[in-house]
């Protein structure tokens, strides 16, 4: 578990670092038309809120050891790929390539919520 929750800390700060390159880049270095603005501005919210995800998760993770922090790290890394990847890979190809994965990631971040939400509960003393 040590070694999925150093590898998940590395993720968190590689895509804060990725989060705050590429809203820069979009923001002054693209001609987006107003769908592709629309795509990458969803892309870097989601990106940004999820981020705190994972590191709630990594943090209860580290107050009391939990697979299901764990879990919730992943599904929220995983969901952020998928949902935010689709979106920023249609912005910036123009629209020409897909947003079929960003449901799939949508989905992921709802459970990484939900298992957060669960870990939560776990945490507390006295359950």
């Amino acid at each position: 578990m040590t070694a999925l929750n150093r590898a998940l800390w590395i993720a968190l700060g590689l895509a804060g670092l990725v989060a705050v390159g590429i809203g820069a880049y979009g923001a002054h270095a693209t001609g987006f038309d107003r769908v592709a603005n629309d795509r990458f501005t969803n892309a870097l919210l989601y990106h940004l809120i999820h981020l705190s995800g994972i590191a709630a998760a990594l943090l209860l993770n580290g107050r009391k050891a939990s697979s299901l922090a764990m879990a919730s790290a992943c599904l929220f890394l995983l969901g952020m790929l998928l949902f935010s990847g689709s979106l920023y890979a249609s912005a910036f190809s123009g629209g020409a390539t897909p947003t079929a994965l960003a449901p799939y990631g949508g989905i992921s971040i709802m459970l990484g919520w939900l298992t957060l939400g669960v870990a939560g509960a776990r945490s507390v003393e006295g359950t």
